[in-house]
């Protein structure tokens, strides 16, 4: 298992009151409503964009259908060391806890490289993200609703279904080679992997394109890290770096899952989600993606 402090060694500037909804249970204030569960339901002031970061920002080219040799053979590599060739849904329960230490009850579907929702009990109501491609939506444990920026829905929120999916044969995915990163403290296998961004109906958004950077043990070939951009609903739509820590995989009917999995927005993390039972191709209905 990594240790606690290979992501806890950022250098930030405090930014609580800026992260207050995300990091705990409450659901206060006015003015934009933002995405609760990847870090998606905070108010974001314009004070909170500018911080340090340990991983480079992933970087686009444009350019869809390319992959590097050597990226390529570390994708195959991780979906035979995870046995994710026989892969289609995934449907967890667990717990998310918030850094304040209050936790609740979550509940996570995946399915394809697509269909992505993480819900969480809070008592009050059920906090909710849903994403089926470039259309994701969220929802407060009151009701209230908003849509998420095409770049965060298509971001999902955890990269390993687009890896599982299609990353190895998609036309529309290209794979960079980045070789080894050194700055967690040991040695990583970076791969950029970039993909289209899509409008309705998967039309795509002109050549827009977005990345995320994934992160490997070469030995292992187990995914430790994703690092992708994400932005939120507001005027400056500026773009926030999102970590996604990946820990303690086991094996659930022949395919590893991580049980263990945190994320980070600028530095700051948001929540910690543990899981508890994993049951492979559940195949949920496509409307359990939606509203």
């Amino acid at each position: 298992m990594k240790e606690e402090t290979t992501v806890q060694r950022y250098r930030l500037r405090p930014c609580i009151e800026a992260f207050r909804f995300a990091r705990g249970p409450s659901f206060k204030g006015n003015g934009v409503l933002l995405l609760a569960i990847l870090s998606f339901v905070i108010q974001v002031p314009h004070f909170a964009g500018a911080q340090e970061q340990r991983f480079p920002s992933p970087v686009t080219t444009g350019v869809l259908g390319k992959r590097d040799a050597g990226a390529l053979s570390e994708i195959n590599a991780h979906i035979i060391a995870v046995g994710a060739s026989g892969w289609q849904s995934l449907e967890a329960t667990g717990t998310l806890t918030y850094p304040d230490g209050s936790a609740f009850a979550a509940t996570l579907y995946l399915s394809g490289s697509r269909f992505q929702r993480l819900d969480i009990e809070m008592g009050s109501g059920t906090r909710s993200v849903r994403i089926g491609g470039f259309a994701g939506r969220y929802q407060g444990e009151r009701g209230n609703q908003g849509a998420l920026p095409p770049a965060t829905s298509s971001a999902g929120i955890v990269a390993f279904p687009r890896i599982w999916a299609d990353a190895a044969t998609s036309a529309s995915i290209s794979l960079y080679e980045q070789h080894l990163y050194t700055g967690t403290g040991s040695n990583l296998h970076r791969i950029t992997m970039e993909y289209a961004l899509e409008g309705p109906a998967g039309s795509r958004l002109g050549n827009k394109t977005a990345a995320t950077d994934l992160y490997f043990d070469p030995s292992t070939h187990l995914l430790d890290y994703s690092v992708d951009a994400v932005t939120f609903n507001g005027p400056t739509r500026q773009p926030f770096q999102r970590v996604t820590d990946y820990e303690e995989y086991q094996q659930f009917s022949g395919i590893k899952v991580p049980t263990v999995i945190k994320q980070y927005l600028n530095g700051q993390l948001q929540w910690t989600l543990q899981l508890n039972q994993v049951t492979i191709n559940s195949n949920p209905d496509a409307s359990v993606f939606s509203f």
